[in-house]
């Protein structure tokens, strides 16, 4: 198969293929994972590393490295907006955060960046860029409600539906600010260490206190993403603020 062309010219089949490809390497591991009895922390390290090598060929076989936004920023101060993203993380230190050991938080480091990268490579590099063709909207709108859909694989997990749903509107809400970051800056990458942040600092929570996306922060801050998403989508051709080139 001649992936460029494919991409190009069936966006949605490829998104489709890359949905399906996510969910089958989260699935399979984690119900190995559950039947075999193996930590959480290794099984995430393997899924993810599967997911790096297919996005990173992905990426190299498409030309796609610098259209989905791992280059330097044409202006410093396009960084600035990412900033309002780092809004989960000061909710996970005022919760409160613990050492767990140098193993087991070396563990969650890795595993944290792992996730950053895989998630972003996919749903805000692979997917958003095949999904422009398609319109910006349609891209952020998409991307989103996939990357949404895809922590409903925490139900494998053992949690609740309530727990996956707030979970689920957290990650829609998350997804769409950062496709819409993406647009209007050009840049993934700090999205990446922003990602990886958000849920080491998660991981490092403290026996007994609810994770940054749970009721009420979770509310909060699924208000706030989307709000923020919704700004840059409406402003991103506004006067003064450039569409980032494909």
């Amino acid at each position: 198969m001649r992936w460029p062309g494919f991409a190009k010219r069936h966006p949605v089949w490829f998104v489709t293929l890359l949905e399906l490809a996510v969910i089958v390497v989260y699935g399979l591991t984690g119900t190995i994972a559950h039947f075999a009895e193996l930590p959480g922390e290794f099984v995430s390290i393997v899924a993810n590393v599967m997911l790096i090598v297919l996005a990173a060929g992905l990426l190299t076989r498409l030309g796609w490295w610098r259209t989905a936004g791992f280059r330097l920023p044409v202006r410093p101060r396009d960084l600035l907006w990412f900033v309002p993203l780092l809004l989960p993380i000061g909710f996970s230190l005022a919760a409160g955060t613990e050492f767990k050991g140098w193993v087991l938080t070396s563990q969650l480091l890795i595993s944290a960046l792992l996730i950053g990268f895989a998630e972003e490579a996919f749903f805000r590099g692979l997917m958003l860029s095949a999904l422009k063709t398609r319109g910006f909207w349609t891209a952020a709108v998409v991307s989103s409600v996939l990357f949404g859909l895809s922590h409903t694989l925490n139900l494998l997990s053992g949690k609740s539906g309530a727990e996956i749903l707030i979970q689920v509107s957290y990650a829609l809400a998350i997804g769409f600010c950062f496709a819409a970051t993406v647009l209007r800056t050009g840049l993934i990458w700090p999205l990446v260490l922003i990602h990886a942040l958000i849920d080491f600092t998660s991981f490092l929570g403290k026996e007994g206190t609810s994770p940054a996306w749970n009721a009420p922060a979770g509310i909060g801050v699924t208000f706030a993403f989307m709000s923020y998403g919704l700004y840059l989508m409406l402003h991103r051709q506004s006067p003064g603020v450039k569409v980032a080139a494909a």
